[in-house]
């Protein structure tokens, strides 16, 4: 928890809206971006992915550019409240020129431009050095035995390959 909060502190959100599709195997679907940040953006929509999962975006630019970008699902909100705001909170883990150029022309326009090209320019290099793994390893609650499973079928409600029973996600 403590250290969600100084990554808060290090890469505050900035409120923009843009259209964004997202997409995870053969599920893809559309939403409206709710606010980004340096390393991650909110994405309210009601068809959410479960937490864990591998997505694969698409952000129409204001200039209508388009942005392909690569996020890990790390937390779903799903309520029947309309006060409450359904969605996706993304963790970016691939981000193309588009998406920093705008960020960063962004950040300028808002004014909080202090060291966010640099940083921004430092991890897309390391992005492209250090690509993230493509599965998962998860053990079965029920027999033990551990599941390889890719981030983009844990969507889907993986199974065990011995025992059949639902793995946690």
């Amino acid at each position: 928890m403590e250290d969600r909060q100084r990554g808060y502190k290090r890469n505050p959100r900035f409120t923009k809206r843009l259209e964004i599709s997202f997409s995870s195997g053969v599920h893809s679907f559309r939403g409206i971006l709710s606010n980004i940040s340096e390393n991650g953006l909110f994405i309210r929509t009601n068809r959410g992915f479960a937490p864990g999962t591998m997505v694969d975006l698409e952000l129409v630019l204001p200039d209508q550019k388009i942005s392909h970008l690569k996020g890990i699902v790390r937390r779903t909100i799903k309520t029947p409240l309309t006060t409450m705001k359904n969605g996706m909170g993304i963790e970016l883990i691939e981000r193309d020129r588009n998406y920093i150029d705008f960020f960063n022309e962004f950040i300028k326009e808002t004014g909080f431009e202090d060291d966010y090209s640099e940083n921004e320019e430092k991890n897309y290099v390391e992005e492209k050095q250090n690509p993230p793994p493509e599965f998962l390893i998860i053990s079965c609650p029920n027999c033990g035995v551990k599941n390889k499973v890719s981030y983009q079928k844990i969507s889907l409600g993986p199974k065990c390959g011995k025992c059949g029973a639902l793995l946690p996600v």
